[in-house]
């Protein structure tokens, strides 16, 4: 589940605080006890990897920084506790800060002007020679989640010369990998505002090369933090800072060995894909998941997926049944019909329930995790670098065919599947089983994985066909909703609903107009 958020491994902060207001500033805090509200951020760290339903209450903690961040001056205590003690080490402090961002109250335009404050963004602060890393890498996720936040109006007031000079000077001077990463990030997400998508685009053209394109070289990096920072840097550069005179990446990328990718068009709403298909990244609070584009119903098969970010994701397999709840925590795993592994918290997951794994240690970035399904044994099997995990065979009671390769992933999480275009690097051993690749077929269009912009400027020079389907108007649509008996839609888009988007009522069964 993605709001179970992520385990912390026991990690003090350092002795010394590495940021400290002025008396002056200071003066907002009085209410609060300062070390008190940065306790109860480390044991919100600390607890939240015990939190495995979303059914449940929100722990004590959790509710207390809250109870915290209701008031102005609380709020500012509680995100310089954030940014002062949540470690650099911990995969999930990142995940940790939206978490806390998203159910704290929305803060007011004078809260952020005092955070910018205090924190004293800009470009001599980002140049300077004593870095500390942990504290601007912590500042740069908590701005990325303000402009989340605040989109619109008032994320064109948050983002002030001094707080884009700031971000943009890490990523013109390339700092520590972390640290460009999370600046690149909460440029993205201010970027989701018009004006200062503008803004930034007109910086970046102001210098003599624009960053985003030395950046973007870093994609196929063998080091796993700067890997990200060109993924994010060439994804910017397709959807939001196009450059006059570049390609677009999925123009030039080739795909000639490549039968099988993750669908782009079976996906849900933030999910970054790579322009061959075989790379996905989430950089929202919610829960982003994903298919891919080849089904299987009988033998047996295999593909690994290589770990990018050592947090949460869910990696398994899923059937069409199979819901994309992103804003409500669930994914792969959380339904009758999916089932993933989980490496960060070594939990298979399989109907909302997770069951733990001891046999191996937590992934880490680099790890291979293979992903196993053999229909004449009925089992699933997920290794870890070859190291097998115990047999799954509990969903071939809900569901016997119509398996894709599937994931989900939390907020700043990343990971590169392959379905058989390379060789693999832990093959089954024990048995004969078939790869994605060998089988899948793709037409040139369907290889295309073109940016949202890009399609819903087709979508505008395209015309709709009278008896399209009323929801993606692309299919025919061939289905009936029971009991409400509500019509005109196709199978795909039916296979993905909980509840008649017309009236609002249960689905119990969907019959074929045909039949």
């Amino acid at each position: 589940m993605g709001m179970c958020w992520s385990c912390f491994k026991d990690k003090a902060p350092d002795e010394e605080r590495p940021y400290e207001a002025s008396p002056e500033q200071c003066r907002v805090y009085k209410p609060y006890d300062s070390a008190m509200v940065d306790r109860l951020v480390l044991e919100m760290l600390s607890l939240i990897a015990s939190f495995v339903d979303n059914e449940e209450e929100s722990p004590v903690l959790l509710v207390k920084l809250h109870m915290i961040a209701d008031k102005e001056d609380g709020w500012i205590q509680v995100v310089s506790s954030m940014v002062n003690v949540i470690p650099l080490e911990d995969p999930f402090g990142p995940s940790a800060i939206t978490i806390l961002f998203d159910d704290c109250p929305l803060p007011s335009k004078e809260s952020v002007r005092r955070v910018t404050e205090m924190f004293n963004l800009s470009a001599e602060r980002a140049s300077t020679g004593e870095l500390n890393v942990r504290v601007e890498r912590n500042i740069c996720v908590v701005l990325g989640c303000i402009a989340e936040k605040l989109a619109g109006p008032n994320s064109v007031a948050v983002l002030t010369e001094n707080t884009l000079d700031y971000l943009l000077t890490f990523l013109i001077t390339r700092r520590e990998a972390c640290v460009v990463l999370f600046a690149l990030i909460a440029l993205e997400k201010f970027a989701q505002t018009t004006e200062n998508k503008l803004s930034i685009k007109h910086r970046f053209e102001r210098e003599a090369v624009n960053p985003l394109l030395i950046l973007e070289e870093m994609a196929e990096s063998e080091d796993y933090i700067w890997r990200q920072v060109g993924f994010c840097a060439k994804w910017a550069l397709d959807n939001l800072f196009v450059v006059e005179g570049r390609k677009l990446s999925y123009e030039i990328v080739d795909m000639s060995n490549i039968n099988v990718i993750l669908n782009s068009h079976d996906v849900s709403e933030y999910l970054k894909i790579s322009s061959n298909g075989l790379e996905a990244r989430c950089d929202s609070y919610s829960f982003e998941s994903v298919r891919c584009t080849y089904q299987v119903d009988d033998g047996c098969w295999y593909y690994e997926c290589t770990i990018i970010t050592p947090g949460v994701m869910q990696i398994g397999w899923a059937t069409k049944n199979s819901h994309f709840l992103n804003l409500e925590g669930y994914g792969i795993g959380d339904d009758l019909y999916s089932l993933s592994y989980d490496g960060c918290r070594r939990l298979i997951w399989f109907k909302a329930r997770s069951a733990p794994v001891s046999e191996v240690r937590a992934w880490r970035p680099g790890d291979v995790l293979g992903c196993l399904i053999d229909f004449s044994a009925r089992e699933v099997i997920f290794s870890l670098n070859g190291d097998r995990l115990p047999a799954c065979w509990e969903i071939f009671e809900t569901t016997r065919f119509g398996f894709f390769a599937a994931a989900s992933f939390m907020a700043f999480q990343q990971c590169q599947f392959n379905f058989g275009h390379e060789p693999f690097r832990f093959p089954p051993a024990d048995r004969t089983f078939s790869s994605f690749n060998q089988f899948g077929e793709l037409t040139d269009e369907e290889k295309q994985v073109v940016p949202r912009r890009v399609l819903l400027q087709q979508l505008r020079c395209s015309s709709v066909k009278e008896d399209s389907c009323t929801l993606c108007f692309d299919d025919t649509p061939c289905c009936v909703l029971e009991p409400c008996g509500h019509r005109g839609f196709c199978s795909l888009c039916t296979s993905q609903l909980k509840e008649c988007p017309m009236c609002r009522a249960g689905i119990l069964n969907i019959r074929r107009e045909d039949t």
